[in-house]
């Protein structure tokens, strides 16, 4: 049978600011939080669920004889001070943790100066549990009963995983639990109180159409980039009384698909929203 020949399709050209169905590289969210005391006065305002005007505060106005601009922005969306924890995760986090768990990686981040709510849209505050629990909750719903077993998945420094075998899994299993004080997070310790009620999240949340030929492993490290020096928040150094060292910074690297990461960072196999959340807190 001779094959059918058929001419190469054009490449269709894309005007800027048109319609694609191709999704946008990065979402930039606005999120408006309340003025800390209803007498304050408040500079901006929410035009519509893409648009915020901010306005020049009166005391400045007068300061410059009046002369002043209204200046508005756009964003993938904006929510205001009434948006709930939950409304936020739902369009903004729910979409990346579902392709996560369908192989694609998903970075999200907030940026804003202190005091603009960043900790409590991340973190949360009890009762209220942000987008990190939130996802969290979100991955282990989806892919518990599909985890591997602790110790089958390895990292090791070449921004990869080693598999090793049910019965050496079990051997170190054994070996880690006899240590005096385990380093390995555990389902069965006591959730720390100040943080069990951000963790514990009301609403039940998982991926749809999970692969279950395939089994999973979270593993969960905890960074801090300052002044182009990146410090491990897990690492364990031994405290010198007498003359403490100061934090060493890790190195950036490329592994062997050109991707980036930090060498010698402490990953943690985590089996749960708990013991994912006791690690980070304890960085």
């Amino acid at each position: 049978m001779k094959p059918a020949r058929t001419k190469t399709p054009r490449k269709l050209l894309v005007k800027k600011g048109s319609q694609t169905s191709l999704k946008d590289p990065v979402g930039v969210y606005c999120r408006v939080r309340p003025l800390s005391l209803p007498d304050q006065e408040c500079c901006i305002e929410v035009i519509n669920n893409t648009t915020v005007q901010l306005h020049t505060p009166e005391g400045y106005r007068l300061n410059r004889n009046g002369d002043y601009k209204e200046t508005q922005y756009s964003f993938k969306q904006v929510f205001g001070i009434h948006t709930t924890q939950k409304e936020l995760f739902d369009v903004v986090a729910n979409p990346l943790v579902d392709d996560l768990i369908h192989g694609k990686n998903g970075l999200l981040f907030t940026y804003g100066v202190t005091g603009s709510g960043k900790t409590h849209t991340m973190t949360g505050s009890p009762g209220e549990g942000g987008l990190l629990p939130r996802c969290l909750d979100m991955i282990f719903n989806s892919i518990g009963s599909f985890q591997a077993k602790r110790y089958v998945f390895k990292s090791n420094d070449r921004n990869s995983m080693d598999i090793q075998c049910e019965v050496d899994a079990l051997l170190e299993r054994q070996k880690r639990e006899a240590m005096p004080n385990p380093k390995t997070p555990s389902s069965k310790r006591q959730i720390d109180p100040e943080f069990a009620d951000m963790i514990n999240v009301q609403e039940f949340c998982k991926a749809e159409e999970v692969d279950e030929d395939s089994v999973y492993g979270v593993f969960v490290s905890y960074i801090e980039i300052y002044n182009n020096y990146i410090y491990d928040l897990l690492e364990e150094v031994p405290f010198d009384p007498i003359k403490p060292k100061p934090p060493q910074s890790k190195l950036l690297r490329e592994d062997k698909n050109h991707n980036m990461y930090v060498a010698g960072c402490t990953e943690v196999e985590v089996k749960s929203t708990e013991e994912a959340f006791e690690v980070f807190w304890r960085g």
